[in-house]
């Protein structure tokens, strides 16, 4: 009985390794690795964009021209532009305020010329045309006082938008914004009152801390009407880049300035104006917007830049194009 068990056993392990052989050839295990198709092993790219948009005085002429005609008067023509992005942002050039404007109607050279203050609408306003995110870190925030400072904040809140650079340092940075897992930080810089740039470098390294892909500096410095930046603004400019800034977006020349690569960080050192009474030459008509495309897999986030060029009317129009 033993001999027939040894047959049995012998013949079935010769049985069985036929049939494995002819399972491989007939459908050999390569096929199965093959049929994994490219669709599963593609890598995922996640796309973000923001739009920047440069300084924003919604006061003098461009306050009549809203109460007068209304918001798709003044932006009507680059409404779509606004709306295009996931995000949108600029630098608010003067405080929210319950207040009559001062600088309505007066000449160049009033001491309330150049003191603004924008209509409570404004926040809503801006909202609606699609702003995310806005700076408040200029020398004109304090237009009327700590009170128009506070006023800002509660109305922007109130609607929704995103603010940085508060001079009163009551709220932290760097404030951050996520789309499709993209994470953003967005760190406020001003030379004038309340600017610290301590503050800002420690933001933009609690960036990077707080695992951001990408860290933005929205800064108001430099000269009026200069194109080339002074150079304490580039060494600025560069200490921004070695804390970790990847971008670095400039107001308050009120006229386009240079653009320079810092090894890996682009600085926009000013995009001019995107909506300011001012008209007397090309260089204050025009202004720049530019739209960050923010391309991210496991591994990086790619960065990629389109510029736009913008223009601004007499009648109080900002409109696509350089005027």
């Amino acid at each position: 009985m033993s001999h027939i068990n040894t047959y049995l056993a012998f013949f079935g392990v010769v049985f069985m390794s036929v049939l494995l052989t002819v399972g491989l050839v007939l459908f050999p295990i390569e096929e199965y690795v093959l049929h994994t198709s490219a669709e599963e092993v593609q890598e995922e790219v996640a796309t973000t964009t923001l739009l920047f948009v440069g300084d924003i005085m919604l006061d003098r002429h461009i306050r009549k021209s809203l109460d007068a005609h209304g918001s798709d008067h003044v932006f009507g023509e680059v409404r779509e532009l606004l709306e295009s992005a996931d995000f949108t942002l600029g630098n608010l050039e003067g405080p929210i305020t319950d207040s009559y404007s001062v600088s309505s109607g007066t000449a160049v050279g009033d001491m309330n010329n150049m003191r603004f203050t924008f209509a409570p609408a404004v926040a809503s306003m801006l909202a609606a045309l699609g702003f995310d995110a806005v700076s408040i870190g200029n020398n004109h925030i304090h237009d009327f006082g700590t009170t128009g400072v506070e006023s800002t904040k509660r109305y922007l809140e109130a609607s929704g938008i995103v603010f940085v650079g508060d001079p009163l340092r009551t709220t932290p940075e760097p404030r951050m914004l996520e789309k499709n897992g993209t994470r953003i930080a967005l760190v406020g810089y001003s030379e004038f009152e309340g600017g610290s740039e301590a503050a800002a470098i420690a933001s933009i390294r609690d960036g990077r801390r707080q695992d951001a892909d990408v860290v933005i500096v929205m800064a108001h410095w430099g000269t009026e009407y200069e194109k080339t930046p002074p150079e304490a603004v580039r060494l600025l400019a560069r200490r921004f880049s070695e804390a970790g800034a990847d971008i670095v977006i400039g107001t308050h020349a009120h006229v386009v300035g240079e653009v320079e690569n810092i090894g890996a960080t682009r600085v926009y050192y000013s995009l001019g104006n995107f909506a300011f009474d001012q008209y007397w030459e090309k260089e204050v008509r025009c202004g720049l917007a530019v739209l960050v495309s923010l391309a991210k897999n496991a591994q990086e986030t790619k960065i990629a830049f389109e510029e736009k060029e913008i223009g601004m009317t007499p009648n109080g129009q900002t409109v696509l194009g350089c005027i």
